[in-house]
Formats: structure tokens, sequence, C-alpha cells
């Protein structure tokens, strides 16, 4: 979390939390399964591959390999979406809390060394 967003919205949080999760599961749903779970998504996969139905559990019969979106779109949206946020929200947020620049330590061997 930023220390420079507001404070927290309370209550209202896990309805909006709730809403989100509606949404995506009916707009996308009948499309991708539902898959916004990579665990609940790939293992089911992979033992319907095991079980013998072949590369058809990895595509539905398509040749498009959505599987792969489930494991790598998290990963890929948090590199962006932080790189996102520090460029073009952070930097515009006021900076109540100054960030003090760490000093190179010694360890006392090398304070002994120096004397």
């Amino acid at each position: 979390t930023d220390d420079g967003n507001g404070v927290p919205r309370g209550p209202l949080a896990p309805l909006l939390i709730g809403l989100l999760i509606a949404v995506i599961g009916a707009s996308m749903g009948p499309l991708t399964g539902f898959a916004m779970n990579p665990a609940r998504d790939f293992g089911p996969k992979v033992f319907a591959w095991l079980a013998g139905w072949g590369n058809v559990a990895f595509t539905g019969g398509r040749d498009i390999p959505y599987f792969l979106v489930p494991l790598f779109g998290p990963i890929v949206g948090a590199i962006v979406g932080a790189f996102a946020y520090r460029k073009l929200i952070g930097r515009h947020l006021p900076c109540d809390i100054c960030v003090v620049e760490e000093k190179e330590t010694t360890t006392p061997s090398e304070q002994k060394a120096s004397l």
C-alpha cells in the first residue's frame, strides 16, 4: 500500500470487491470458464490432460492457448501496474513522509581496519 493514499473506505470495500468479481464473472465467465484463480483453472486442465484428453484439455478445442493467460497474466499485470502506478500516480501524490537515503554501513572489522 502507499502511505499517500486516503483512509480506507471501511465496510464498503467488501461490497466493491464482491461486485467486481460478479462483473468479471458475468462478462467473461461463459467465454473463459471464470478463470480468475490460476490454481483453480490450471489444476483441472492438467488432470484432464493426464486422463487422456490430450491438448484439448488446455486449448478447449481451439487453436488459441488461452490457458497461458491466467498463468502469466497476473505476473505481467503486476509488473506493468507497479510501473504505471509509480510513473502516473505515485509521483503526483503529496509527499508527507520524506524518504531518508540509507548511509553506507560498515562492519566492526572494517571500522578496526580503518583505525
